[in-house]
């Protein structure tokens, strides 16, 4: 009964509340799309592609997965950059079997101006979400003689759907330089701008608060095969907010089929909350392929009932070759 009604407590709170849960991985950094539309096309190559996947309270009866694939390319024109790129996100809780999927485009522009790179990203799409209402309860299915929920009691819902799509946008600015062995990036990205309408309820006016996303990374070549990569990501909406902050140490291998290798720990927790979870972080690269995996020990006081398990997380990014030429020829005629 307990979990019953926990269940219901939920999913009201979800339909209703303005502070609804966006996808988040701990592996922040290897999903640029979802980070910061400003990071679409912030890599070294001629396109990328990049898919991640989280499974979330595999311990509980109700596991969270996600799923995340994108693509983005660039063209350059001297100092000006165009990029562009799509991302398909699905986002699957058992609970009551709600499922939210996300289809975003994004555009983005950058210019490097005497070593300053300034980038700008817009990403529009649509959020589909859907849910079953035969497996949820509401208060007025509770069963007093049987001390329990009964779902063949009507609902008496006339103003709910199992079913919601709406349009959302994105925008995003980053900036980075180089000094020497050292090179900072920081950008911030602000979500929903548009305040979508997101309820089950037809006659719900309350919207979707936009959420505030700072970001900020460091690569410092510390010799010829290490390389440290701390990393920060701080987002908030209202009185909610969520950081996770570490860093990654990267080594470089005398291979040209596996390059490098890394590992790294991050801790997440909130600004006015104790620690939530450690992620021990590992991967490599393959080629021209990033692999990283992760798993989230939760050290909270959930943590009692899940005997410190929680979320195990896999990244994978594809870089192509850069076709850009590095040096430009200028023929000379012969006599």
């Amino acid at each position: 009964m307990r979990k019953r009604f926990n269940n219901l407590l939920f999913f009201f709170f979800l339909s209703i509340s303005s502070f609804a849960q966006d996808i988040h991985l701990s592996q922040f950094y290897a999903s640029d799309h979802l980070l910061n539309p400003a990071k679409v096309g912030d890599f070294e190559g001629d396109y990328r592609a990049a898919g991640n996947y989280r499974n979330q309270w595999r311990e509980i009866s109700d596991p969270l997965s996600t799923y995340i694939a994108s693509f983005d390319k660039s063209f350059h024109y001297y100092s000006h950059e165009i990029d562009a790129g799509i991302m398909f996100a699905r986002d699957e809780f058992t609970g009551f079997n709600q499922v939210t999927t996300k289809i975003q485009l994004s555009a983005g522009y950058g210019y490097n101006y005497k070593g300053h790179t300034f980038r700008l990203g817009l990403q529009p799409g649509m959020v589909f979400r859907k849910t079953d209402l035969s497996k949820q309860t509401f208060p007025v299915q509770w069963d007093y003689p049987d001390g329990s929920f009964n779902q063949s009691i009507s609902n008496q819902e006339t103003t709910i759907s199992q079913s919601q799509n709406f349009f959302d946008l994105n925008i995003g600015f980053q900036w980075n330089k180089k000094f020497g062995k050292l090179e900072p990036k920081i950008g911030f990205a602000l979500n929903h701008i548009n305040r979508p309408k997101d309820t089950y309820f037809d006659d719900y006016t309350e919207r979707l608060r936009s959420r505030k996303v700072f970001h900020a990374e460091v690569d410092y070549l510390l010799s010829d095969k290490i390389t440290i990569q701390p990393k920060w990501l701080w987002m908030w909406t209202t009185n909610a907010n969520d950081m996770v902050l570490g860093t990654n140490i990267r080594y470089k291998l005398p291979n040209k089929t596996i390059s490098s290798i890394f590992a790294g720990v991050y801790y997440r927790h909130g600004i006015k909350r104790t620690l939530d979870a450690a992620i021990p972080v590992v991967g490599c690269r393959f080629k021209k392929i990033d692999l990283g995996f992760s798993y989230d020990i939760n050290v909270s006081s959930l943590s009692d009932n899940v005997k410190r398990r929680s979320s195990f997380e896999v990244s994978l990014i594809y870089t192509a070759p850069s076709l850009k030429p590095k040096f430009t020829a200028l023929p000379c005629d012969r006599y």
